[in-house]
């Protein structure tokens, strides 16, 4: 493992460790070889920038471990995927989550998308040998596998809660928070999407084992990622998505709804009127979550009320769901 380390002092630290190379997620041998690393290395807190190297590509991530921590073992645990084009460092920045990590402790992973030839970044949100294939997955890059990599690099010297790892992304990132709850078992304790949606074939082919607590924000002006889908992309409805997780979570179809009306970070856009609907389950813990921003853009955050700013609402939502 290479890392960078920036602190106070700017003091510069290197560290190396080699790829040991996966083939399959559950890997013993990868587990275990990766665990005798783990013994002789440990985190920094605060923020710190590191690179694994896997299937041959260098890839970065931002970890941020809450300074003054009273236990280095069973934290919870933020998994933050960036849109097309995004940056790790620029969305860490944008997301505000540093306060609520500090307050709660928990652990924020902010992993960069994979380079493209030309330089944008993204993430494959959808199967790669699919029959039709989404215009989204840009490059053969296996994602799914490197997040299962991720994990077990970030989760040093078992410093995370395994019973408390979220996902959340934002636009292409909320498509691959959908993906990986679709084809991890038992990993999440809950997901969000921001602005993303399902792609065509994840949609199609999305078979939890078991219910998957979700929060999906999104904006009825969004004109990237529209709320009513684009057929052409592969881009499902908001409806759709909300739906699909209601059938799989086996929630009532009663719901509840709350309104709010904030200021818009952008003013020119004049206020957003958030409507939250709640889904709930008879069956089990779970529910599904879906703020609908009427009026609300391509954005990360709809209000410049802290309540309403989406770290307050993810971590509202996530806080309530553990696997145990």
């Amino acid at each position: 493992m290479r890392f960078i380390f920036i602190s106070v002092f700017l003091l510069i630290l290197s560290c190396t460790k080699d790829d040991t190379g996966i083939s399959e997620k559950n890997s013993d041998d990868f587990n275990s070889s990766l665990k005798e690393d783990y013994n002789r290395f440990i985190f920094y807190e605060g923020q710190a920038t590191y690179s694994i190297n896997h299937n041959g590509l260098d890839r970065e991530y931002i970890l941020y471990i809450p300074p003054n921590i009273e236990s280095r073992t069973n934290l919870p645990v933020i998994f933050n995927f960036h849109g097309y084009q995004g940056r790790a460092n620029q969305f860490f920045n944008m997301t505000d989550l540093i306060e609520i990590a500090n307050e709660n402790g928990v652990v924020l992973v902010y992993p960069q998308g994979a380079p493209l030839d030309g330089g944008p970044s993204h993430w494959n949100a959808a199967p790669l040998n699919s029959s039709t294939p989404s215009f989204v997955n840009k490059s053969n890059v296996n994602d799914l596998e490197f997040f299962f990599y991720l994990l077990d690099d970030v989760n040093q010297n078992n410093i995370l809660d395994l019973n408390r790892v979220y996902a959340i992304g934002y636009s292409n990132g909320g498509m691959f928070s959908h993906f990986l709850a679709c084809n991890t078992e038992n990993i999440f304790a809950a997901i969000g999407d921001v602005a993303g949606t399902m792609l065509l074939d994840t949609y199609n082919n999305c078979n939890p084992s078991s219910p998957v607590p979700v929060l999906k924000i999104h904006g009825t002006s969004d004109n990237v990622v529209s709320y009513n889908g684009f057929d052409q992309a592969g881009f499902k409805t908001v409806e759709d998505v909300v739906n699909f997780w209601k059938t799989n979570n086996k929630s009532n179809e009663q719901f509840i709804l709350n309104n709010f009306v904030s200021s818009s970070w952008a003013n020119y856009m004049g206020p957003v009127n958030f409507e939250k609907y709640i889904y709930e389950s008879n069956e089990n813990d779970s529910e599904v979550i879906h703020y609908k921003m009427l009026g609300g853009g391509h954005w990360w955050d709809y209000s410049l009320d802290q309540n309403l700013k989406t770290s307050s609402l993810l971590w509202d939502f996530f806080s309530r769901h553990s696997k145990d």
